[in-house]
This record gives C-alpha cells, sequence and structure tokens, in this order.
C-alpha cells in the first residue's frame, strides 16, 4: 500500500455512506428556531424507514414515557426538536457503525455499542454540570469514533505497527497512530464531520476528544465526550484493542466541575441505561 496523506484519506469519505437527505432536512429544520413541528413531521412523510426506526428508539425504556409512542407527530412533541435530531441521527449512523472494525480489533457491533455508550454517557455529564445543549453532547459522543471506520479500511497494514509502538514506548494510541501514519482517527473523523456540513461543535469535540485540552471554542464538549470514552472504555464497552491504550486528561473532572464520587455515580447511571436498551427486544429493533 502506498503512503496515505490525510487529505487522500478523507477523499475516501466519498466511499462511505452519505447521511441521507432526510437527516440532512430534519438538521436544517432543527437549526432554524422559527421551523415548526410539522415540517418535521412532512420530512418523516417521506421517509417511512426512518419514521418507523424513530418511533422504535423513541419508545426505549430510557426515555421513561409511561405510554407507547404511536405517531411521530407524537414523538415530536413528547421528545421534542433536539432529541428527534439525536435520534435521527443515531438511526441513519447505525449501518456504518455496526460493521466489523478488523485493524481496531472491534467485531461486528461493537463500534456501535461504544458509540451509543459514549453517546448515553455524554448525555449524563452533560445533564450532571448544566451544559447549554444535551442533545449536542449525545451526538457528539456518538459520533466520536466515526474515523476508525476509515482507518480500519485503508490503513489496516499499519495497525501492526502502530500497536507495538503504543506497548513499546507506552505512549497512548492515537500518538502512535500520528507517528505511523502522520494523523490520527480524531483528525479524520474531525474531517468526516466537517465533510458532513454538521456544526463546528461537533467537528471540534470529535477531533480533540483525545486532546481536549487542545480544544478552543467548544472545550466543555471536548471535555464531556473525552470522560465519556474514558468511562465506556473503563467499563468495558465495545472495547477493541486500542480501548486501553488512551491518555486521560488530568484535568478533566476539575474542567467539568465533578468529583469521583459523581464519576462513579455517573458509571452506575450508565450501566443501568445501557442496561435497559440492551434488552433482547430492543436490541432486535435495529436488526431490521
Amino acid at each position: 500500500m502506498g503512503k496515505i496523506t490525510l487529505i487522500k484519506l478523507v477523499g475516501k469519505v466519498r466511499e462511505m455512506p452519505p447521511l441521507p437527505q432526510s437527516i440532512t432536512q430534519i438538521l436544517e429544520i432543527t437549526k432554524d428556531d422559527s421551523s415548526s413541528s410539522r415540517e418535521l413531521a412532512d420530512v418523516f412523510e417521506k421517509d417511512p424507514t426512518l419514521a418507523v426506526n424513530i418511533l422504535k428508539l423513541a419508545n426505549l425504556p430510557s426515555y421513561g414515557f409511561s405510554s407507547r409512542i404511536s405517531t411521530i407527530s407524537h414523538a415530536i412533541v413528547c421528545l421534542g426538536l433536539e432529541t428527534i435530531k439525536s435520534i435521527a441521527l443515531t438511526s441513519s449512523t447505525h449501518e456504518m457503525l455496526n460493521k466489523e472494525i478488523p485493524a481496531y480489533s472491534l467485531g461486528e457491533g461493537m463500534l456501535w455499542q461504544h458509540s451509543i455508550s459514549c453517546a448515553t454517557c455524554a448525555k449524563i455529564i452533560a445533564q450532571r454540570i448544566g451544559y447549554k445543549d444535551n442533545e449536542e453532547a449525545y451526538i457528539a459522543g456518538l459520533l466520536l469514533d466515526i474515523g476508525k471506520i476509515i482507518l480500519s479500511g485503508f490503513a489496516e497494514d499499519e495497525f501492526k505497527q502502530i500497536s507495538e509502538i503504543a506497548e513499546k514506548d507506552k505512549v497512548p494510541f492515537n500518538i502512535a497512530e500520528q507517528q505511523v501514519l502522520g494523523f490520527d482517527h480524531p483528525q479524520v473523523g474531525g474531517r468526516v464531520i466537517k465533510k458532513w456540513n454538521l456544526p463546528s461543535a461537533l467537528v471540534e469535540a470529535v477531533l480533540y476528544h483525545h486532546q481536549p485540552d487542545k480544544a478552543e471554542a467548544h472545550k466543555t464538549l471536548a471535555y464531556i465526550v473525552h470522560l465519556a470514552d474514558a468511562i465506556s472504555c473503563m467499563l468495558g464497552i465495545g472495547l477493541g484493542s486500542d480501548g486501553l491504550m488512551y491518555a486521560f486528561g488530568e484535568h478533566a473532572l476539575d474542567v467539568l466541575g465533578l468529583s469521583n464520587e459523581d464519576v462513579e455515580s455517573i458509571m452506575s447511571e450508565l450501566v443501568d441505561k445501557v442496561g435497559e436498551e440492551d434488552d433482547e427486544d430492543e436490541v432486535e429493533q435495529f436488526s431490521s
């Protein structure tokens, strides 16, 4: 395999499934304060598959509704535009995040499990610290490892060397990626998010989720997903060969205003929520 460059690699994004047009429309509608729930419902009427997936996800126990949500209009009223946006993105990215990622020793479904765990944990953290946008934190957690999909497909031959450097030199896995490739999976992921025209806050959170101290305009969000990723790894959720080979930001808890006791509480809440969503009938909802 010839020398890989970041520009060449990100060009391969064309070979990844693009965000569906309906998702792009949903992102535009939810970004416009003057938009109505009727406009959003119209998008779902034109995409029945997405509508069905939204209803399946909206009825997961983690959303806490006592009665079943059976219509898109009801889901929009109950959940709100921002939550609907998060669910729509979750639904649309399931197929690509659910694939096997050989270079990182992630079997089928493992990256999806880790992504959902990070998203859920990021939202819990955001709620705990009073962050301005809980759903933004959820989406950032969901997409933080999107770069692994591309790297695994086009730089698989280099990963033995990356792993050896990480183990031998005791450096974080993303640093070993930088030494071998000249870039790491967060950089690739950041480029993907930018190419998809997602908000700059998500670009920066994905780009710096292993080095949140380097974030500028959206440092708090970068630290939120950094901690969410670390907690998910500590719990062994969707843990690949690289999972425990990353540095934890020493200032993360201080920046977020959290204590060790808070982290233990967040871990406990995450385990409960992931357990709820991992029931056999809920998992089956994603398989169709």
